[in-house]
Formats: C-alpha cells, sequence, structure tokens
C-alpha cells in the first residue's frame, strides 16, 4: 500500500495562512498565497504527467505558440511510469509553488543552474527520460492558453508519497557529465528536522536564499522554512547581500566563510545594525581567527560550523563555533548516523541518505556492503566533534608527500594577513605535482606574497608550504562548494604547464 501523508506546504497553509511565506524584492506572499500558486502549477504539471495529452498537445502546442523549445519547454521522452521535469532554478516564489506541486503530481523534479550549456541539459535530460523547462512562467502561460488545456477537468490532491523519488541533483565538476542523485521528501524532512536540533529556525525568521537551489543546501532552506513557518527571501539582483540583510531584516544566513569575510571586511557595520542572529557556515575550512573576530564584533549572533553531503540532504553535522574552542562540525544530527572506517573515510547513513544514483533508467543504490555510504572525505573524530581534513580525490603527491590541499589552507589561513587560500597541483617535471597557492590579502596589506611564503616556512613543515604563490584570480563560486578544478586550469595557465 502506497504511503502517502498531507503535503508540507499545505500544513503550513493551515498553521500560516496570512503570515509571509516568500519576499521577492519586498513583495511578501503569504504561505494562503503560496497554498493557491502551488494549486495553479498542480494543473500546469497535470499537463506534464498525462502522456496521451502531451504526444497529442504538447511539442505541436509548444512550438505553436512560436516558442523556442529549449528556451520554454521540451518534449523529450518523459517517462510515463516515472515521470521527470529538469526545470531551471531560480530563487522565485513560482519556483518554490512549483516543486510542491510536482511533488503532488508524483513527478521527479531536476533543478539546474542557469550557466548550465544546452547540450549538457539534453543529454542529462535524454539520459533521464525528462521533460525540459527554461522558463517557468512562460511555460505556465502557454500551457494555460491551449485550449485543449483549458477543456482539461482537474482533481486537485494536497498528499504526496514521502517514499516516492521527490527530486533528483546535479551533482559533478564543470566538465564531466553530472551524477543525479534522487532523494526522497521524506530525506529533505529528516534532513530539516535533525537541523533544527543545533539551528533553531523558528516561525517569523527570514532566512536569505543565498544558496542556488540547483544545490542540495539550497533545497534544504525550502524545508526548514516550510516546516517552521519562516519566511523565504529571494536575493534582490538590485543590491549587495551586505544591503539586502538590512533592507529585509535577513535573520538567518547560509554561506561560505569567504562571503562572511567580505561582508566583515567591506560592509562591518551592516551585521551589527542587521537582524541577523544566526549564520551556518560550510564549504571550506574555517579560520579560528574569523570566529574569534565574529564573537568579538557581534557576539549576539550564533556562529554554527557544517559537515554535509549532496547524498545526505545536506547537513550531517552541525556545530556551534565558539572563541578559543576546537572548531569541529560537532556529532551527527538526528536522523544520520556516522563512522570513519580504518583508513579515516567518513562513512555515512540514515533516513537522510538519497535513494541512489539515477543511471541507465534504474536508481542504483550508493551504499556499499557494509550498509554505508563512502563520502570520499577523510575525517577524525575528538571529544569535541568531527573534523574534516579533506576529499581523497584532492590529495595529491608532491615529492613522494602526500598533500592534502585542505589541511594546508587551514595552516596557511592562521596568518592574519591572509583572507582567502586555495592550494591546488600542478604538474612539475620535478616534483611529479607541485603546490601552488593561489591567495587574497586582506586589504591594507603592504606586502608582497613572498613575504607570505617566507613567514609560512618559518611556522610550517617546508614540506608543505606551497612552492610558488599567486594572486588568486576572481571565479565565481556557486553553492557550499569551491570549483576547485576552474582554479587548478588558471594555475596551469598562468605557469604555462598545459
Amino acid at each position: 500500500m502506497m504511503n502517502i501523508r498531507k503535503c508540507p506546504l499545505s500544513e503550513a497553509a493551515l498553521l500560516y495562512s496570512s503570515e509571509p511565506a516568500f519576499s521577492d524584492a519586498g513583495k511578501e506572499y503569504t504561505y494562503g498565497e503560496l497554498e493557491q500558486l502551488t494549486e495553479y502549477y498542480q494543473r500546469i504539471f497535470s499537463f506534464v504527467k498525462n502522456e496521451a495529452f502531451m504526444r497529442e498537445n504538447g511539442v505541436s502546442g509548444l512550438l505553436s505558440a512560436g516558442l523556442d523549445g529549449i528556451d520554454l519547454g521540451e518534449y523529450l521522452f518523459t517517462d510515463a511510469l516515472f515521470p521527470k521535469v529538469m526545470i531551471k532554478a531560480t530563487p522565485s516564489v513560482d519556483h518554490v509553488a512549483a516543486i510542491f506541486a510536482m511533488m503532488r503530481n508524483g513527478i521527479t523534479y531536476i533543478p539546474f543552474s542557469s550557466r548550465e550549456t544546452p547540450e549538457r541539459i539534453r543529454t542529462v535530460a535524454r539520459d533521464a527520460r525528462a521533460f525540459i523547462i527554461n522558463d517557468l512562467r512562460r511555460f505556465a502561460e502557454s500551457v494555460n492558453a491551449m485550449e485543449a488545456f483549458r477543456a482539461e477537468e482537474f482533481h486537485l490532491n494536497d498528499h504526496v508519497d514521502p517514499y516516492a523519488p521527490c527530486n533528483m541533483m546535479m551533482t559533478s565538476g564543470s566538465t564531466a557529465m553530472p551524477k543525479l542523485v534522487v532523494h526522497n521528501l521524506n530525506a529533505h524532512l529528516k534532513s530539516a528536522l535533525g537541523g533544527q536540533k543545533v539551528l533553531d529556525i523558528r516561525h517569523g525568521d527570514r532566512y536569505l536564499l543565498s544558496l542556488p537551489l540547483n544545490h542540495v543546501g539550497g533545497q534544504a532552506v525550502i524545508f526548514k522554512c516550510v516546516l517552521t513557518g519562516a519566511v523565504m527571501v529571494s536575493p534582490r539582483k538590485d543590491m549587495s547581500p551586505a544591503g539586502q540583510i538590512l533592507q529585509d531584516r535577513i535573520t538567518v544566513l547560509s554561506l561560505v566563510p569567504t562571503q562572511l569575510v567580505r561582508i566583515m571586511e567591506n560592509n562591518p557595520e551592516v551585521l551589527a545594525e542587521s537582524c541577523v542572529r544566526a549564520i551556518l557556515l560550510g564549504g571550506a575550512p574555517i579560520d579560528d581567527m574569523l570566529i574569534a573576530r565574529m564573537h568579538d564584533l557581534y557576539p549576539s549572533i550564533a556562529l554554527y560550523g557544517s559537515y554535509g553531503s549532496t547524498e545526505m540532504a545536506s547537513q550531517i553535522c552541525t556545530n556551534v563555533l565558539l572563541k578559543g574552542k576546537e572548531i569541529t562540525a560537532g556529532f551527527p544530527l538526528p536522523y544520520r548516523e556516522l563512522v570513519l572506517n580504518s583508513d579515516g573515510e567518513i562513512l555515512v547513513r540514515g533516513e537522510t541518505l538519497c535513494m541512489g544514483y539515477f543511471r541507465n533508467g534504474l536508481i542504483e543504490k550508493v551504499t556499499g556492503d557494509d550498509g554505508y555510504f563512502h563520502t570520499g572525505d577523510i575525517g577524525r573524530m575528538l571529544p569535541s566533534g568531527l573534523t574534516v581534513s579533506g576529499r581523497r580525490d584532492n590529495m595529491f603527491i608532491s615529492g613522494g608527500e602526500n598533500i592534502h590541499p585542505e589541511q594546508v589552507e587551514a595552516m596557511l589561513l592562521k596568518n592574519q594577513n591572509i583572507a582567502e587560500v586555495l592550494v591546488v597541483p600542478v604538474r612539475d617535471h620535478e616534483w611529479g605535482m607541485m603546490a601552488v597557492a593561489l591567495v587574497r590579502t586582506v586589504p591594507g596589506f603592504n606586502g608582497t606574497l613572498e613575504d607570505l611564503r617566507q613567514q609560512a616556512l618559518s611556522e610550517m613543515s617546508h614540506v608543505y608550504v606551497p612552492k610558488i604563490w599567486l594572486n588568486m584570480p576572481e571565479i565565481e563560486n556557486t553553492g557550499l562548494k569551491i570549483r576547485r578544478g576552474k582554479y587548478i586550469e588558471f594555475a596551469e595557465k598562468t605557469l604555462n604547464r598545459t
């Protein structure tokens, strides 16, 4: 028998009907209005799920509206037994309504970045047998304008199967074809509920959607807000993050350390004047000097560190970061389990674990024979919690020594003149692979990169000090993970090692 539960958005609409749910450039939508918009999109997506209607009206209907297929919607090989929609992820009220509408219609959604190329989108869609939607509103307007659609009768429901495939998150490097990580709704809800033990999102909180919604961290914010009656706030295109923090009365932020450093450097007064009460950090090493400065300047703001993965629906561990205390990610949150194997690799399992990877029309499990997902991350469990040394696949050998870039970066960040640093390998005839430091110094630093290298040599084992130091390029990173491949390409090109 199918497992059915009420859609969490429907529950929120009953509890917080007249309370704000979403804020977009100052325009507020209540939970009741978000529910109404979701019902509108339920009607729209019934079009996608109806195979006979699709074949009769799909491609011809869309193209007859004078709209390009890839720009609006493209019908490929939608699987009637496992319908899927690839949808461009935008931090809009329409997007949030659409994903809950798809859940209610039994459609698995695959959010993709606006930076994805049409070729990669089509390839993934073809492999997944998915329908592509690039412009959600135009797609909905065109479907709604079809005479055949207006003649259809619709039977809306507000229930979902929490154990059926809910979404597929694309995860990979910049060039390889992405893996599709399949999650059910239960995993997302348990992820949000477990995170509440530490983060404590509250009714009325205003959470900035600073992480892209094609990342599992961005998806996690949606479920956290809906379960607690908090407000999702869309990033403003016409305003800096610092300005928006004040303008939209943001109370909770998810950031990478670099984003926090830049706010503190460029607009130090903003956090002091803001309503921010909690900041969740992740995705890169966290410097103890950053924590100390945060607590000195903004003692009322709680700072949290986290460790997570796409396969575990975002957060696995989360911990309060305190001045003068050891920096760890803490211990596993509820509904998660974590152990280390003999090599120090982090293994996880629990109710937040994904259903598997979607390959060749099947969902393949991600666990090994031991029942755990092998993350590829190396860590240690201390009395105060988990510390993550780095990824096995980031490690490289230089002159016979194993170099873990994340460990070296954490050591270099202890220098108060270094604001950001990334250690990357480049090919070298003497060392095999040579460590290169890409550095951004703090404003007002009048020394040279060679000065910083010499200081590192006086404080660290020479084995781990990068041989070459370069200024860090401006490469945009989205989400909580650094695109190391882009920085490696920069270093290789700069040093003529391509």
